[in-house]
């Protein structure tokens, strides 16, 4: 029987979000008007969330860099707002809002679909269309587990708010039995 070990990996993965704090992906999620969840999927995907990953193995011959694996064919792009490799490295919330960016780019572009979220990782080529139909579905896949934690985290969290004890007079009982 195979295990899909991927909850628990995600799980570990986002309680130890030590690389780049959830405030990072809430805010930039917040100033680009995309779900902070989506682009924490997207970094679990691209490098479990490692905000120094660098993959050097593209068969183009490029490189992505930090957490969001940001695609050297941006540093062109990014030089217009200070942002270098270096920063991507050492900055992790820079690197979540340029990550924030490329797929705002790709939303306005291509419309606010799974596709666009697919040409984060291979481009918009016709030929890689495969590509990232598959990319999508994976982040599709973490996207849905991250936003069930969250239903269940909010859910417990409302029932424990719920059923706290009523502030109050401590000498007085809660409840007048009429006595």
């Amino acid at each position: 029987m195979k295990i899909n070990k991927l909850p628990l990996i995600m799980l570990g993965v986002t309680l130890s979000c030590a690389g780049a704090p959830q405030m990072c992906f809430d805010k930039a999620g917040r100033d680009y008007g995309i779900d902070p969840l989506l682009l924490v999927a997207i970094s679990i995907k691209e490098s479990r969330l490692k905000s120094d990953a660098v993959n050097k193995s593209n068969s183009d011959g490029s490189e992505d860099v930090c957490g969001m694996q940001i695609n050297s064919s941006h540093y062109g792009k990014l030089e217009k707002f200070n942002i270098t490799r270096e920063r991507l490295l050492k900055e992790p919330c820079t690197c979540v809002y340029t990550g924030a960016w490329v797929l705002a780019r790709n939303f306005n572009s291509y419309g606010r679909n799974w596709d666009s979220v697919g040409i984060y990782n291979a481009g918009p080529s016709i030929e890689l269309i495969k590509t990232r139909r598959n990319y999508a579905d994976h982040i599709r896949r973490i996207y849905r587990v991250l936003l069930a934690q969250k239903n269940i985290t909010d859910e417990r969290l409302a029932l424990s708010t719920a059923s706290a004890p009523v502030q109050g007079d401590a000498e007085k009982p809660a409840v007048n039995n009429g006595k």
